[in-house]
C-alpha cells in the first residue's frame, strides 16, 4: 500500500508543477482596438459564448452614425 501513497504524491506534486507554472505573458499590438469607454462591458458576453470583441466594435459603429447623424442635424438647423 505505501507504493499506491508514494504515486498519488507524485502525481499530486506534478499536477501542482504543472498548474503553478507562469502563465506566457501576452504581446499587446499597437494598434489595440480601444472605442468607447462605455461599451467595453460589452466584452463580457465572451463569458457567455458570444464575440464580445465584435460586438463592442459593431455597438460603437453604431454609435458613431448616431453621432455623425446628430451633427448633421445640427448643423442643419443652426445654418436655417
Amino acid at each position: 500500500m505505501p507504493f499506491g501513497k508514494l504515486a498519488i504524491t507524485i502525481i499530486l506534486a506534478l499536477f501542482l508543477f504543472i498548474s503553478c507554472k507562469e502563465k506566457p505573458k501576452t504581446v499587446e499590438s499597437k494598434d489595440k482596438d480601444e472605442g468607447r469607454q462605455n461599451s467595453k462591458v460589452l466584452e463580457a458576453v465572451d463569458l457567455v459564448g458570444y464575440d464580445g470583441k465584435r460586438l463592442r466594435r459593431t455597438t460603437d459603429g453604431v454609435r458613431h452614425a448616431n453621432d455623425k447623424r446628430n451633427q448633421d442635424i445640427q448643423r442643419i438647423i443652426h445654418n436655417e
